[in-house]
């Protein structure tokens, strides 16, 4: 699936990612997180601080990958509100493929800009917005993409042919049991008087 144009002015920079999973947060979904540079994207910067103290906003969703580069996807993000701007994130299949795999699979993303912290920890109680990947924003053809992916880097460890793709298998049903997991709701305790 072509990308289409993508501005060089909407590629954000990932500095840095992780995972968050809350009982009151998502669903309780282990949530990925992208750390993200936001210096030579302001707008973005600022609609993750304003977002932080308002009501959601509309955002589009787009998946997609260049028919001449194999080795990156992107995740292309349109917000209408409460700060119209675009923003586009650049992912190596082969370095942050199970990343790409778990937004796709617990269908959301915390954006943390930088300057709430290098680090998820750091983060936590600083300004960073989720965002919702519907289901309807799909990535044609990841699955295979992702498996080839995975296939050749176990190759290149020495692996043969049979023994990378059970590898694989064995990968992929981790990274899926992550994307699946919930985080339990700690029980209703009384309170006393």
């Amino acid at each position: 699936m072509p990308i289409g144009k993508i501005e060089l002015q909407h590629l954000v920079p990932i500095v840095g990612d992780g995972a968050i999973g809350h009982p009151n947060w998502g669903d309780g979904r282990l949530i990925p997180v992208l750390i993200v540079d936001c210096t030579n994207h302001p707008a973005l910067h600022d609609l993750i601080l304003i977002h932080s103290e308002t009501p959601p906003g509309d955002v589009v969703t787009r998946w997609g990958r260049s028919i001449f580069d194999k080795k990156h996807v992107y995740l292309t993000l349109t917000f209408a509100r409460p700060v119209a701007t675009s923003a586009s994130f650049c992912f190596n299949v082969t370095k942050q493929g199970g990343l790409v795999d778990l937004i796709i699979n617990t269908r959301g993303v915390y954006l943390q800009p930088l300057t709430s912290g290098a680090k998820v920890l750091e983060g936590m109680d600083r300004p960073k917005i989720i965002v919702e990947i519907p289901s309807s924003a799909t990535l044609p053809g990841w699955e295979d993409i992702y498996q080839r992916s995975l296939v050749k880097g176990y190759r290149k460890h020495g692996y043969s042919r049979a023994e990378a793709k059970e590898a694989t298998t064995q990968h992929l049903a981790r990274i899926r049991e992550l994307s699946s997991m919930r985080m339990p709701r700690a029980p209703n305790k009384p309170v006393d008087a």
